[in-house]
């Protein structure tokens, strides 16, 4: 799932041009409530499995329909980014609980 934000500073930056209090009521680009609520029931419905892929494809910056047109090998190749991402986060998901039932602490610094 992506979300376009480059319509957001249009928008924004003509209404506050015009004087107007309203922002962008007219803009037949955004998606609707209904649409939105259907994506957004379809990725809750998805098993976690599913739902981690499709965060690792928005981290890709690839959408489902993209996939679905790319070619066999391109869709090949990002499948198995996929693969592998999804791979590695397990493994920290199964590290961070194997840390969490020995009682160990992890100290993050930033």
């Amino acid at each position: 799932m992506t979300i376009d934000f480059s319509k957001v500073n249009s928008v924004a930056g003509t209404s506050a041009t015009s004087g107007s209090t309203s922002v962008g009521a007219s803009s037949s680009n955004k998606p609707s409530f209904q649409s939105l609520l259907a994506e957004l029931t379809d990725y809750v419905k998805g098993t976690p499995g599913e739902r981690m892929e499709k965060m690792i494809l928005a981290k890709l910056g690839v959408t489902e329909e993209e996939l679905k047109k790319m070619s066999p090998e391109e869709r090949e190749k990002i499948l198995a980014k996929v693969r592998e991402m999804l791979k590695k986060e397990m493994e920290a998901q199964r590290e961070m609980q194997q840390q969490k039932a020995s009682g160990q602490q992890i100290n993050v610094s930033v």
